[in-house]
């Protein structure tokens, strides 16, 4: 003879079900989560890095420009700088991809003592005194930012590696690594022109009156002044 399910174990079957499937997507909700947080945590990390790579960029910026004027001011009164022979016989960049071949060519500018040629920007716990460092707190150490700064001539004549007029592109790559070794980069650039010239006026009016003209009228903030040489920047992003 056959038994049939009664009414009370099918119920029960049904119950097993429900709870099965309740688990089911409780679980599914719970890794969407995790799987969300960490593309989000991998996001902020990412931006994190870009912010990192750009200001290395513009620290090493900041220190080719200054690295030109002095090479610009050793020249002073020559009519013309060669690039290779100004730099120590320094020969064009190829291991940086887009720079590498680049017609005019790229000289190292800045070169680091660390593996290919990279300056390192680097904060260790061993560096600090102990009173920068409050008591319970984690220091993080910051080892992975570098940068590279190089230059190259514009083109203002024939030769792409002499320059006639005063004006030269510095161009600066910041670089962030994350612990398997993955970069992310930042490159910002600036031509640099040395000018010299003669200032007719101190700018400014210090005076309630001010004119154009040398009178009594005339601010006493107008006067001659003697040869300068400046150093105008003009920044590209």
């Amino acid at each position: 003879m056959v038994r049939r399910p009664t009414p009370r174990r099918q119920s029960r079957g049904f119950t097993l079900l429900l709870a099965l499937g309740a688990v089911m997507v409780v679980t599914m909700a719970v890794m969407l989560s995790y799987s969300v947080v960490g593309r989000e945590a991998d996001t902020q990390a990412d931006t994190r890095r870009q912010k990192q790579a750009f200001f290395a960029a513009e620290a090493g910026l900041a220190e080719g420009r200054e690295a030109v004027r002095l090479l610009m001011a050793k020249n002073s009164g020559q009519a013309q700088l060669a690039l290779p022979a100004a730099l120590g016989g320094a020969t064009p960049v190829n291991d940086i991809p887009g720079l590498a071949g680049a017609n005019p060519p790229w000289f190292e500018l800045l070169p680091g003592a660390g593996a290919g040629k990279w300056n390192y920007y680097t904060v260790l716990k061993s560096g600090l005194a102990p009173t920068e460092i409050p008591d319970g707190v984690d220091f993080p150490e910051q080892n992975n930012v570098r940068y590279r700064v190089f230059v190259r001539d514009d083109v203002d004549d024939d030769s792409n590696t002499v320059d006639v007029n005063d004006q030269l592109w510095i161009l600066a790559v910041g670089e962030v690594t994350t612990p398997n070794g993955r970069p992310t980069r930042s490159m910002v650039q600036a031509l640099v022109t040395n000018a010299d010239g003669d200032s007719q006026f101190m700018p400014g009016c210090g005076q309630s009156r001010c004119g154009s003209t040398k009178d009594s009228s005339s601010n006493s903030d107008e006067k001659p002044v003697e040869n300068r040489s400046t150093t105008e920047i003009s920044q590209y992003p």
